[in-house]
């Protein structure tokens, strides 16, 4: 997988899907409880809002606990993402990375056959 220049903060699109939901954020596991569906603002890379877009529309494939911990780490990797879009250094590395990850997600994801399509 491509690797970030040093520093940059790491978008973590799919990263750690596994996990479940820790006490600490109950709130917001009850807010994604209830809303089924996570609307990602455009990046600016678009390879990175191709990305997205497709994991935005196959993380609902998860269970429930992976889904709603998939869509939060969905929102923060878009933040980070659009947070670094303009930083003319880092933009080349985060384009790689969408693309690098985008590829990773189609052949070893727990949704890889949705991001195939």
């Amino acid at each position: 997988m491509t690797r970030l220049p040093a520093g940059a903060p790491r978008p973590a699109p799919y990263q750690g899907h596994e996990r479940t939901v820790k006490q600490g954020f109950v709130f917001a596991s009850v807010l994604f409880l209830s809303t089924p569906a996570v609307a990602v603002d455009p990046t600016g890379i678009p390879e990175c809002d191709a990305l997205l877009k497709r994991y935005e529309e196959c993380s609902p494939e998860l269970p429930r606990a992976q889904a709603h911990a998939a869509q939060k780490e969905l929102l923060e990797g878009a933040m980070s993402l659009r947070a670094n879009a303009s930083n003319p250094e880092l933009r080349p590395a985060l384009e790689k990375f969408c693309v690098a990850t985008f590829e990773d997600m189609k052949t070893r994801s727990d949704i890889k056959s949705c991001m195939s399509k």
